[in-house]
Formats: structure tokens, C-alpha cells, sequence
């Protein structure tokens, strides 16, 4: 991570933004110990509007002293003014987005788009950018001044809620964790042009299974999914629908816990729980999850949280209630 001097906001660096609040640890699957928080906890997050969970990836610079909050989030939804081509880390390939592509990536604080999350793509545009990039979650505009960021996606869909992606990228929980940048768990996300997409383990960031989402709903607690069929491994309710049927598709919170690793025992952090049926997945707090949960369950040591940092997340995350 690092900070740019004069008008430049933060830059996280791309392993950063890839990672979160993962560990990295090897290409390999590796057992975990899946702790949970307990209750208070849970109560706690609980309070959040589900609908507004990708704030916690918000740009948080921890390194600096005091620890600074932006308002950047590599899940800002955007509709781009004009073409951008989209490249790999490489810069060796490149795929052209056209005007009017509804995307999801960190911006620069200037207008300018970072990254762009594949994931968050549209099917048709997923594709694209999988044949010619390959296995890459994130791509990178190769331009630096290209003034994806200037126009944010306003429409609430069941893609985007408030400019903010709502469930781009949500793994199967497991007690097996992989290395995020190597080998995924298996996991689900909602696409710019409405498509709940369940990507196998072995297929990466490719879209292999996808169903357009009918309609949808949105609570504080959960957000419901009706689909035009079932899609495997997501858990679904055949309801009457007319005259015909939907498939409902219900995401809710669920126990906030830590996975520790076997062969460290260290933690990735915190994570939230999101229930579906008898299926579950998780999405990452990241660092401002971590500074409002440690300070409650009274972690000290190297955990220790300054009452600064604690200060900002409590302030940002209530504001999420």
C-alpha cells in the first residue's frame, strides 16, 4: 500500500485489493478452524443493512498514523462515458468494453477507474474478458487517465443498490481455504445485467452456471432472488408465479466468525456468514470489520486495536445501520 503525494488519493496495491482480509498462504487448499464470534457480536453486525455489506471494502489506509478512511470501494458500481480497454497485469492482451458498460472497481479519487472486478461484469462481457485474459478476477484499464469513474451507476437493480454492488463475489463457506489469487472456493455473484452465477471451484472466474434473476426484493435483512429456473449449488424454493413459476433464491446474515488456519493458527480476520437455506456462504469484513469487532471481544496483543481506528470504523459502520 501506498500514498501518493499532492492531490492523488491512496492507492492500495492490486495484491492488496485481491486479498482483502484474506490470508495468503499457498496455492493449495488448506484445513481452517472456523470460530465463531458469539452472539454480541453477531447482534452487533446484525444491525447493518444487509444491502449495504460491500461498504466494509471501502479504502481504509491502516499503515498510516492516524489511520485515514477514503471513500473509495473496489465495488462502486459505474457507467463508463466511453470505450475503455481492459488489460491483464502483463498488459499483453487487451479487451475493449464499449460505452455504456456497467461496471464495479476502485477509482482514483480523479475520475479515473483502477481495476475493474470481472466478476461484476455482465455475462456476455465476463466472457470476453475470460477468453482473451484468462483466470483474472481483477482487469486493469490501460489507461491510467480514462475516466471510467466519472459517471456512477445510479439505478437501484439486483446487481447494484446505491452505486454499490450488492453481492459481487460471496465463497462457499468451508473449513478448506484456498489462496485467493491461486485457487477460489467455490462462489456466487450478481452481474451487471442481472445474472446469479455460481462459479466452480475448478473453472475459476469463468461463468459455467448462470440464471437471469426475474424480479427481486430487499429488506434490512435479507435479499431475495426469484430465478427463471434452479441453479446448482445455490439453494432455491419453487413459488408460484402467475401462471407460471420462480425459483426463490433468500440471502440473509448469518454468525460473524474467523477462520484460523492449521498450520499457523493465525486468522484471516472476520467474516459475515450470508445464509441460504441450507447452503451457506461468507463475505470478508476487511480491516473495518476487524477494528469494530476486536475492541468488543476485548483482543489485545498484536490484535490490539487504537482507540483512533477503533473510533473510525464504529463511526463509518454505525452509519451502515
Amino acid at each position: 500500500m501506498f500514498k501518493l503525494n499532492g492531490k492523488n488519493a491512496l492507492l492500495l496495491t492490486l495484491a492488496g485489493i485481491i486479498a482483502g482480509s484474506l490470508s495468503i498462504t499457498s496455492a493449495a487448499a488448506e484445513k481452517v478452524r472456523l470460530v465463531n464470534t458469539g452472539k454480541h457480536v453477531d447482534n452487533l453486525i446484525h444491525k447493518v443493512d444487509i444491502n449495504k455489506l460491500s461498504y466494509f471494502r471501502t479504502d481504509y489506509d491502516y499503515l498510516t498514523k492516524p489511520s485515514v478512511l477514503y471513500k473509495h470501494n473496489m465495488y462502486q458500481t459505474y457507467k463508463l462515458k466511453k470505450s475503455m480497454k481492459l488489460t491483464d497485469q502483463s498488459k499483453r492482451k487487451t479487451v475493449t468494453l464499449p460505452k455504456g458498460t456497467v461496471v464495479a472497481g476502485m477509482n482514483d479519487g480523479h475520475g479515473n477507474l483502477i481495476n475493474v472486478n470481472s466478476t461484476a461484469l455482465s455475462i456476455q462481457n465476463q466472457k470476453k474478458v475470460f477468453k482473451t485474459l484468462n483466470n483474472w478476477r481483477l482487469s486493469y484499464p490501460l489507461e491510467q487517465n480514462n475516466g471510467g469513474a466519472k459517471q456512477p451507476y445510479t439505478r437501484n437493480t439486483a446487481f447494484s443498490y446505491q452505486s454499490l454492488a450488492t453481492f459481487p463475489f460471496l465463497s462457499v463457506k468451508s473449513n478448506n481455504r484456498f489462496d485467493v489469487g491461486g485457487a477460489p472456493l467455490p462462489f456466487i455473484s450478481v452481474t451487471a445485467d442481472s445474472q446469479l452465477v455460481y462459479h466452480t471451484k475448478g473453472s475459476r472466474f469463468k461463468p459455467t452456471r448462470y440464471v437471469k434473476i426475474k424480479k427481486y426484493k430487499r429488506t434490512h435483512s435479507a435479499v431475495t432472488y426469484y430465478l427463471a429456473k434452479p441453479i446448482k449449488g445455490v439453494a432455491t424454493q419453487k413459488v408460484k408465479s402467475g401462471k407460471t413459476h420462480l425459483y426463490r433464491v433468500t440471502l440473509k446474515m448469518g454468525n460473524v466468525f474467523q477462520a484460523f488456519f492449521n498450520s499457523t493458527g493465525d486468522s484471516d480476520g472476520y467474516n459475515i456468514t450470508i445464509d441460504n437455506g441450507r447452503q451457506a456462504f461468507f463475505f470478508p469484513l476487511g480491516y473495518l470489520g476487524s477494528n469494530y469487532i476486536r475492541p468488543k471481544m476485548g483482543v489485545t496483543g498484536v490484535d490490539y486495536v487504537s482507540p483512533t481506528d477503533e473510533k473510525i470504523a464504529a463511526a463509518f459502520i454505525q452509519k451502515l445501520y
